[in-house]
């Protein structure tokens, strides 16, 4: 049975003559590519599956896995050459489709979060309407 290239968390197959530099150059873009892996596919089976996620706790984890993916890149574009830097792209778009899933989810999230904000403001509106509450009840305290 060949193994399942989405659970394969080892470097890439660079070339035949990949040497042990080359791998060490790539390797913290791998690592940093996981670890933006691991946050997103977090955030995106919370959000679908019905649970809260804390999204300031999540952005920060994604803003500091973007911050080391590029110094990591940077470090790597400037030490590999492009052939071994092409060897990052089944990672890169691995890591893409994962972001899509995300931004459909977080879409998904958001749409439900403005229905929800629909159905509060129709409420409140039409308590408001049938006269309920008053400005001058409410100045007074009081409630219909």
């Amino acid at each position: 049975m060949a193994p399942n290239p989405e659970n394969m968390l080892a470097l890439p197959v660079l070339t035949v003559t990949a040497t042990e530099e080359t791998d060490a150059v790539l390797r913290p873009v791998v690592i940093a590519i996981e670890r933006l892996e691991t946050v997103v596919e977090t955030e995106t089976r919370m959000l679908l599956e019905g649970e809260h996620p804390d999204l300031v706790e999540i952005n920060a984890r994604k803003s500091r896995g973007l911050y080391d993916f590029t110094r990591a890149m940077n470090k790597a574009s400037a030490r590999a050459e492009a052939s071994a830097m092409k060897a990052l792209q089944p990672l890169l778009d691995r890591l893409r489709q994962k972001l899509e899933r995300n931004c459909e989810a977080l879409q998904l999230h958001l749409r439900a979060v403005g229905e929800l904000s629909d159905i509060i403001r129709t409420a409140i509106e039409t308590q408001e309407a049938d006269g309920t509450y008053t400005l001058q009840n409410a100045r007074a305290g009081q409630a219909l």
